[in-house]
């Protein structure tokens, strides 16, 4: 792995990294205190500043990001200060939302594009596997998709890379269970063998979401080139759909305001009834992804090095 890479990409695994660093649970902790008496309104606009300083401060992941928009974004300006800046201030409206949500019992009001496909894909006979990107928040849409699918489905998560973020995030997934009596919440740690129960789940019949679009730790990469761009996303998703043979869709979640989001929901980039290999199933995946992603550039959370434009 290349020097400029392995010093963006973190390890997924909780670790003893300083309680006070950008991964700590202190800062969420801090902001959890400071919302129980600031209006929303108020706490939505000390976003702005706050999150200039963590832009200017975070380097890795503002260089790797920044890397990624030169080649992603359409017009060309993907480079610039702002354009960074601008994913970063999503980034953290998006967090503001999820807090008042999971934390104050906020409502979020939701738009479905696509009713067509999800109705479709609540009425799939057997399993079926769910594209998502890191968009908008996991959590949320995650909450958002259980309560109106009606059947359950498991999402999957990475472990955290602090102890004390790790505990944060396992309490309000417990909490968040409770709620949503359809959701099912798994954990890809190392040594879990994760890959196995999931395709039981599938086999069985079960709904199971995976993200596909960034690659961590130990998991496997494969490369898809695209428009002249290419995307290095992970292997396993892929697999899954390649050894159960179900049917894949791809679902995005996008902001729209304060907790106001939409969720896109395409049809199957595969229909089921065969087993295509993972990488026949790569560029269909990664078209679909593509167009979102171009579209919505700005909503694209990830910070680690994940496109690049493919040499002449």
């Amino acid at each position: 792995m290349p020097a400029a890479e392995s010093a963006t990409r973190q390890p997924h695994t909780p670790s003893n990294a300083s309680r006070l660093g950008l991964h700590g649970a202190f800062w969420t902790r801090a902001v959890l205190v400071l919302m129980r008496w600031l209006p929303m309104w108020l706490a939505a606009a000390l976003a702005c500043p706050v999150t200039l300083v963590i832009y200017v401060l975070a380097v890795p992941q503002r260089e790797a990001l920044r890397r990624n928009l030169e080649a992603l974004v359409p017009d060309g300006s993907g480079g610039s200060c702002m354009a960074g800046y601008r994913v970063f201030l999503q980034f953290a409206l998006t967090y503001l939302d999820r807090l008042w949500h999971l934390h104050f019992g906020r409502e979020i009001t939701w738009d479905i594009q696509g009713k067509a496909e999800f109705d479709r894909l609540r009425a799939e006979p057997g399993g079926a596997l769910v594209f998502t990107v890191h968009s908008g928040n996991y959590d949320i849409g995650a909450s958002l998709f259980a309560r109106k699918f009606g059947r359950v489905i498991h999402t999957v998560r990475m472990p955290e890379i602090t102890p004390g973020m790790q505990e944060l995030r396992e309490g309000e997934l417990r909490e968040q269970e409770k709620k949503e009596p359809f959701l099912r919440i798994h954990y890809n740690a190392p040594g879990s063998h994760l890959g196995m129960e999931l395709i039981r789940l599938l086999n069985a019949g079960e709904v199971v979401c995976v993200q596909g679009d960034r690659v961590l730790g130990d998991v496997a990469p494969t490369h898809e080139d695209i428009a002249g761009l290419r995307y290095e996303i992970p292997r396993g998703p892929l697999v899954l759909a390649e050894i159960t043979g179900v049917p894949c869709y791809p679902v995005f979640l996008k902001r729209l305001g304060r907790l106001r989001y939409g969720i896109e929901i395409g049809d199957a980039f595969h229909s089921g009834g065969s087993r295509p290999k993972a990488a026949q199933l790569a560029p269909k995946w990664v078209a679909v992804m593509h167009d979102f992603l171009q579209r919505h550039w700005d909503q694209w959370f990830v910070f680690e090095p994940l496109v690049t434009k493919v040499p002449a």
